[in-house]
């Protein structure tokens, strides 16, 4: 966990799309790939959680106050392996919001093993429109993964200014 540190503000950017960074969608569930740096929705609240088989990653969304979450159910088509979602922490232990970060390369790379034993992955690689993130196991046969599932960690100094937050639309009644 050399990489992350508890408390600390990380944006994730896919490291094979360059300027794509993990994203915390509008609806507050759903996580996607985005460019919008900065925005408040690629900023997440780390938070070192010891577990009995030692110490997890829980990965805070600043925009929604939920946890990012590998689930079980089947990504939709045109999409790799299993939904990746946000969801609340509410019981002492929940696996599913439970992350390794595994050394990926030199440099600030990772990957990010849930506690299911899948990897958090961009899509989008050759669909550039398909901005939806899931979470995969590795290619069994030759024990690789993709370069979709490489993220490289940006912390967020607190000394930048937080994201603008837009003036509420008005609305003019008849």
């Amino acid at each position: 966990m050399d990489r992350f540190y508890d408390e600390q503000y990380v944006r994730l950017r896919n490291r094979e799309l360059d300027k794509y960074y993990l994203h915390a969608d509008a609806d507050g569930v759903g996580v996607s790939i985005s460019q919008r740096r900065n925005s408040l929705n690629v900023a997440w609240r780390v938070h070192i959680y010891q577990g009995s088989c030692g110490p997890y990653l829980l990965l805070h969304s600043a925009a929604y106050g939920r946890y990012l979450a590998a689930t079980a159910t089947p990504a939709p088509a045109l999409y790799h392996g299993f939904r990746a979602e946000l969801r609340d922490y509410d019981h002492p232990e929940v696996p599913e919001i439970m992350w390794l970060d595994v050394r990926a390369g030199l440099g600030r790379g990772v990957l990010l093993l849930n506690a299911g034993d899948r990897y958090l992955r961009a899509n989008g690689k050759y669909l550039r429109w398909n901005t939806g993130v899931t979470v995969e196991s590795r290619d069994i046969e030759n024990e690789k993964v993709s370069s979709m599932m490489r993220w490289i960690v940006e912390p967020i100094d607190l000394t930048e200014r937080a994201p603008r937050i837009p003036d509420p639309i008005r609305v003019s009644s008849p």
